[in-house]
């Protein structure tokens, strides 16, 4: 199992104050020999369908732009996973509120995350709370 990022906790607690309950941590899907691993998994008390999560950080990068396409290229591959494989669930995209205001706000960043279909989640990390849900 590889390790948690850095705001795995964070991101954790932040769910849960928003209402959700963690289910599980590191999801293993597998396709032939290979294992991915997904960060979260949540769902609402009321049994509304899960969610999986993906935590990324978007700090100290030399180069942001490369750290976006290996994150876009995670995120679009654990997609597939899901839908040929995986149970019908939403995957997210968990970045701090520093990442939302660079990069993902920048022009090229809402038209791969519009394009390609990506939901966003948008976490502070100070106050441990979900910013904003973009689907």
């Amino acid at each position: 199992m590889p390790a948690h990022d850095k705001y795995h906790a964070v991101v954790a607690r932040a769910l849960e104050k928003d209402g959700w309950v963690i289910e599980a941590e590191q999801v293993r899907l597998r396709v032939g020999q290979r294992r991915f691993w997904i960060d979260l998994q949540a769902r609402k008390p009321s049994g509304e369908a899960a969610i999986l999560v993906e935590i990324k950080g978007f700090e100290n990068t030399p180069s942001p732009i490369d750290y976006f396409y290996s994150v876009v290229g995670q995120y679009l591959v654990y997609r597939v996973i899901l839908n040929e494989k995986g149970p019908k669930i939403d995957l997210y995209l968990a970045v701090p509120t520093q990442a939302s205001q660079q990069l993902l706000s920048e022009e090229i960043g809402q038209l791969v995350l519009q394009e390609l279909h990506i939901k966003v989640l948008i976490f502070d990390p100070e106050r441990e709370e979900v910013v904003q849900w973009i689907d």
